[in-house]
């Protein structure tokens, strides 16, 4: 390795300052485009993925709230809101609801554990009955503390009923 090393050292050193500097830039570059299209594309792809998906459940999160509301839910609608996975659900209702997910853990017998802080009493119990009202979704366990400004912290465990 280092005798490689010092065949690099003297092949750069054989190059005039001019062709140093040219190299020096080129590598620069091809790191920055590479950096660009290797990272910053596939990301900036990604979160507007990430977007739409959940711009659409919050549509048909409002949609079966609605219906639940007015009493019209058709099965075909909560047949199709089963098939969704649960962490999608939850998420969709989540940000429908204004409330923020920190960490999420899905189990191994398909339920859902999040964890959420600063979160308003009210706001949490909100979101927990849309869940079971509108999606079939119940709490199996929560632990929850009060922490400053009387807001909650709470680690919240999801899952579907057994069909």
């Amino acid at each position: 390795m280092n005798a490689v090393l010092a065949r690099l050292r003297g092949q750069w050193a054989a190059r005039s300052q001019r062709e140093q500097l040219m190299l020096a830039v080129m590598a620069a570059v091809l790191l920055l485009v590479g950096g660009w299209y290797g990272l910053v594309v596939p990301l900036g792809k990604a979160a507007e993925a990430s977007e739409n998906s959940a711009r659409i459940a919050a549509g048909r999160l409002a949609q079966l709230e609605t219906a639940a509301r007015s009493g019209t839910v058709s099965p075909g609608a909560l047949a199709a809101e089963a098939r969704q996975p649960l962490q999608g659900v939850v998420d969709a209702a989540a940000q429908a609801s204004g409330v923020t997910i920190n960490r999420r853990r899905e189990e191994e017998d398909g339920r859902l554990t999040v964890w959420v802080a600063a979160l308003d009493p009210a706001t949490l119990m909100t979101w927990l009955t849309t869940l079971a009202r509108a999606h079939g979704v119940a709490v199996t366990e929560v632990t929850a503390s009060r922490i400053e400004g009387g807001l909650l912290e709470a680690q919240i465990t999801l899952a579907r009923p057994a069909a």
